[in-house]
């Protein structure tokens, strides 16, 4: 798989990331064996794969140290992305709480590197924008752990242009990650825009929108009882269920899984540098890949445009 240079930065990556969000089990997903997991890394790894995102708050720590342990053999291959900025008083959904502040990053920082027995974060997120904390303090925080070289570039997650834009007053953002799907395109309202202007590397995550758009029945997703797909589910409209079923016939042209043609599709929209691929399954990763190979004619990418171009 070839890579691409993510935004302005010197870091090279994959236009598939592996998204270890699922890895970490609770209270999102289901626990997933951390022998498994480890595995699942690396087969990703040997498929192809150089970029891979996670977060503290993915199974409280477990995602990171998964992670970390996975990619010890070859952690001056791969490029990782991680998070600050959400942080817990408990191992619940109601004991996470944002924290941005300046003291919570310097403490997050260390932390993190400890998990993912690593000196250095390639990229660093704040993971949601934090009403309680300027700005300004965050990113001249992160600033000071660049300095430090603890990161090597650090962005943002789940912020809007206008956020973008005042963030940049501070210092030089290099990344924005944020949720992009066929089903879910409001990042091309004006944040696509903003970083395309900027060159800010786009980690799209949710490309699939939690199974959605996958060959996966709906049946099938609401039976796996996850918190994290059950959103997403009870989000679904007869409208949206429709337009799967209109890109599905497209689809089926190209004899690939449908998953494998969702990925296709997201890694060449304008501005999107890499699709997050999350999962717990060696298949899904393969398929992801294989979608990197994958060319859609211009009129198919035509035709799904128009489909998305209905009403919701």
């Amino acid at each position: 798989m070839k890579t691409r240079q993510f935004g302005d930065t010197q870091l090279y990556v994959t236009p598939v990331a592996f998204g270890a969000w699922e890895i970490g089990g609770g209270p999102f997903y289901n626990d997933m064996p951390e022998d498994g997991a480890t595995t699942l890394i690396s087969e990703a790894f040997e498929l192809g794969i150089n970029f891979f995102d996670t977060a503290p708050v993915y199974g409280f720590g477990l995602s990171e140290r998964t992670l970390g342990k996975a990619i010890k053999k070859f952690r001056d291959k791969v490029v990782i992305s991680t998070k600050c900025g959400l942080c817990w008083r408990d191992q619940s959904l109601a004991g996470i709480y944002k924290d941005a502040s300046k003291k919570s990053i310097l403490d997050e920082i260390d932390a993190s590197r400890k998990r993912l027995d690593t000196d250095v974060i390639d990229l660093y997120l704040v993971h949601w924008p934090d009403e309680n904390t300027p700005i300004g303090q965050t990113i001249e925080t992160l600033e000071t752990i660049r300095a430090q070289g603890k990161i090597k570039y650090y962005g943002l997650s789940n912020f809007t242009a206008a956020q973008m834009q005042e963030a940049a007053r501070y210092g030089k953002v290099s990344a924005l990650q944020s949720p992009y799907s066929m089903l879910d395109l409001h990042l091309e309202d004006a944040d696509l825009p903003y970083c395309i202007e900027n060159r800010i590397g786009v980690q799209a995550y949710s490309p699939l929108h939690r199974g959605v758009l996958t060959d996966r029945t709906s049946e099938a997703l609401r039976q796996s009882n996850q918190a994290a797909i059950n959103w997403i589910l009870d989000a679904m409209t007869p409208e949206k269920n429709q337009k799967v079923l209109d890109i599905k016939e497209i689809a089926g042209k190209y004899g690939v899984s449908f998953a494998s043609f969702v990925t296709a599709w997201t890694i060449t929209q304008p501005g999107i540098t890499t699709a997050i691929i999350g999962t717990t399954n060696t298949k899904h990763v393969k398929e992801a890949v294989e979608g990197a190979e994958i060319t859609i004619n211009a009129d198919d990418a035509l035709d799904i445009r128009e489909i998305l171009r209905k009403a919701k």
